[in-house]
This record gives structure tokens, C-alpha cells and sequence, in this order.
């Protein structure tokens, strides 16, 4: 918050002498605050049971399925392998490494 400017002090000093007190909060507000709120509704259970039963065969479907890895022969993988280190040891360009990714990936594929 921005200070008053210097011409308001008779103002800011008048408004602090005749500020009023809160007043005092009730020892009940919290609970007859809690009371005035509406019930919540609650939802069937069957319900409830049949959206986490559709979740639950949803989530085992997707991690039930298995994960198959292309056959890569040992020598192409290697040879992956090899340039992807130099590239981390040496820096060479972004590009050269992305050229090795894909012929690893196209090799994998046929």
C-alpha cells in the first residue's frame, strides 16, 4: 500500500483517533455458521461402487497390456550406443544424433 501523501496527514491522524473497534466475535458463530450451510446430498453407494469399478478395469486394461520391444540386433544397437556417447562426450550436433536415432528406429522396424 502506497503512503498517504504529506498535505493528508491531518486526515490520516483524525481517521486513526476516531477509528472504531471491531466487534467481539461470538464464542457459537463457527458452529451456527456450520448449521446454516444446506446438508450435502449424499450419492448412492452403487453408484459410487459401479464409477470405481469402470475406473479400476480401465486402469488394469491399460497396464495389462504388454509391452513389446522391437528386436534389435546387438551390433546395430551397439553401434547406436557408441555415437550417442561421443555425441555426449564430444558434443557433436543436435542433428547427427538425431539422424543416428532414427536409423536405429528404421533399423528396428524392418
Amino acid at each position: 500500500m502506497n503512503p498517504f501523501p504529506e498535505d493528508d496527514e491531518d486526515l490520516t491522524e483524525f481517521l486513526r483517533h476516531h477509528r472504531s473497534s471491531p466487534p467481539a466475535a461470538s464464542r457459537d458463530l463457527e458452529d451456527r455458521i456450520i448449521q446454516s450451510l444446506p446438508k450435502r446430498s449424499s450419492i448412492s453407494r452403487p453408484i459410487i461402487l459401479f464409477t470405481a469399478g469402470i475406473a479400476a478395469s480401465l486402469i488394469g486394461v491399460i497396464f495389462a497390456q504388454p509391452v513389446r520391444s522391437p528386436s534389435v540386433d546387438a551390433t546395430t544397437l551397439e553401434a547406436y550406443m557408441e555415437s550417442n556417447w561421443s555425441t555426449v562426450v564430444e558434443g557433436a550436433s543436435v542433428s547427427d544424433t538425431n539422424s543416428d536415432y532414427l536409423a536405429l528406429v528404421e533399423s528396428t522396424t524392418n
